[in-house]
């Protein structure tokens, strides 16, 4: 078996480290992401739709910290996950695409792909700075969406390329 270039394993392992971090910001530092997530809604009152009434501003300020948190909990789980699924992805085109412009393609591909854990940190800074509603949009829309897309036709590719090789095979 062969291995892939040595860019797209490094990426895949510091997605994959970024993600563990992730989650020991999450349970060690849950107080202080907090603050700093309600820090950052008292400084961008407008933004988050702060009214002055407590009840209602009370219950803002806990759906965008949730939406923070959520942000990180999804990087988490997806980079732990992903990462090592790119990782063997291309592996196994390493492995078995023939041609050398195919592979490149697949490894650019995957490697842009392998970053879509990402978007879940642009998802939570966006809820940050444009509101709740606006930057889980802003981020579904520029940053998790094409990430995404990148990592599905990267695996779709490599489904092709099996396909292709065992009906040569046969």
């Amino acid at each position: 078996m062969r291995r892939p270039p040595l860019v797209v394993v490094l990426i895949a392992v510091i997605v994959m480290a970024l993600g563990e971090t992730a989650g020991a910001v999450m349970s060690q530092m849950r107080p202080q992401t907090e603050r700093y997530t309600r820090a950052r809604i008292a400084a961008n009152p407008v933004v988050h739709g702060l009214t002055g009434s407590a009840e209602y501003d009370d219950e803002v300020r806990a759906r965008a910290v949730f939406a923070v948190e959520a942000g990180l909990s999804f990087f988490h789980t997806h980079a732990e996950g992903l990462a090592p699924v790119m990782l063997v992805a291309a592996t196994l085109v390493a492995s078995i695409v023939a041609s050398r412009r195919i592979r490149a393609a697949l490894y650019a591909v995957m490697m842009l792909g392998v970053l879509f854990p990402l978007g879940y940190l642009a998802y939570a800074a966006a809820v940050l700075e444009l509101g709740r509603d606006e930057g889980v949009a802003f981020a579904e829309r520029w940053v998790l969406t094409p990430l995404g897309t990148l990592a599905i036709v990267g695996i779709l590719g490599l489904l092709v390329a099996l396909a292709t090789r065992r009906a040569l095979v046969t």
